[in-house]
């Protein structure tokens, strides 16, 4: 790797590992901590998946976290309405986009 990718990637480790409360809560701490009261995840660690549904009174937007993947796109959940994600990485937790 050259000198130049690897001070990125480490930057990038950096800025998440500030950014995120969640980096070192398991995953079901991470969805309540980084997410509204009114949105509930279920997580799936045997399938590396995750359900999101969102109670709120409008629409979020939410984007999934992952350990040594990319993180997901930011995913518009509808009042009411409710996600299925399946990881490609180990799953982290949630945060609002």
């Amino acid at each position: 790797m050259n000198k130049f990718k690897a001070a990125t990637v480490t930057a990038a480790l950096a800025v998440t590992a500030v950014a995120l409360p969640m980096a070192t809560a398991g995953p079901a701490a991470a969805a309540t901590s980084a997410v509204g009261k009114c949105v509930k995840a279920t997580w799936h660690p045997s399938n590396n998946s995750v359900d999101i549904a969102n109670n709120c009174k409008k629409a979020i937007k939410v984007q999934i976290a992952e350990r040594f993947w990319p993180d997901s796109d930011c995913y518009t959940i509808r009042a009411g309405g409710e996600l299925h994600y399946k990881g490609t990485g180990q799953l982290t937790g949630i945060k609002y986009c």
